[in-house]
């Protein structure tokens, strides 16, 4: 007897199941990677981080090399969603920043084996000169794109004052870097509500339209 046809717009029950055990084995590497570093990790230690057979691994990720660089993309992916999705719900451009800093600092919180892995990634392809450097650039630009936006409208409003937008963006994506790595350095002994309110307040002090400061540049 055939087996039923899967009906149109949904996936299969295979198709499921491997989405599944695609990120449940994304989630233990995270997890090896950000404790250990590429190198040093090896994948039975993900096998058995995940619960599962080594040869279940290489079923859907053919080397170390290719889990841990699905890893890493799937952590930015993840991460760029969940910002993206506060930010453009926000009402204002202080709204869109206080929206930007607080998901990624949840975000790492939540998962902080993302938070190194991404840091040791970022450092490593500092000196890399091949074509990797260039698409790790061009995701991580993904991350402030949605904010560099709101920038632009609100300088065009004058309701920021006459910055570069993307500068801008960038700006508060370094700041909330080093907010992040500064909690999780002190395992978040501050409050995570008013360390994220001042750092919006100081950021936006500086963006503030004002009778004193210059209207939107040309």
């Amino acid at each position: 007897m055939p087996a039923p046809a899967t009906r149109p717009g949904r996936e299969s029950k295979e198709a499921v199941v491997a989405a599944f055990r695609r990120r449940a084995l994304l989630a233990a590497a995270s997890r090896v990677f950000g404790r250990k570093g590429f190198e040093p990790a090896t994948m039975d230690e993900i096998a058995t981080e995940a619960g599962v057979a080594k040869g279940t691994i290489y079923l859907y990720y053919p080397s170390k090399r290719a889990i841990y660089e699905a890893t890493f993309a799937s952590s930015l992916a993840e991460i760029t969603a969940v910002t993206d999705a506060g930010v453009h719900a926000a009402p204002t451009p202080r709204a869109a920043i206080a929206a930007f800093v607080e998901a990624r600092v949840r975000y790492f919180q939540e998962h902080p084996d993302a938070f190194r892995l991404y840091v040791t990634e970022v450092s490593r392809l500092v000196a890399d000169r091949g074509p990797r450097r260039g698409a790790c650039r061009m995701a991580l630009d993904g991350h402030t794109r949605s904010l560099e936006a709101v920038f632009a409208a609100a300088v065009g409003r004058g309701e920021m004052r006459g910055v570069d937008p993307a500068a801008a963006a960038h700006a508060v994506f370094d700041i909330t870097r080093g907010l992040v790595a500064r909690r999780l350095l002190t395992c978040a002994e501050s409050d995570a509500a008013r360390d994220v309110a001042f750092l919006v307040e100081l950021i936006w002090t500086g963006l503030a339209p004002g009778p004193h400061r210059e209207g939107p540049t040309a």
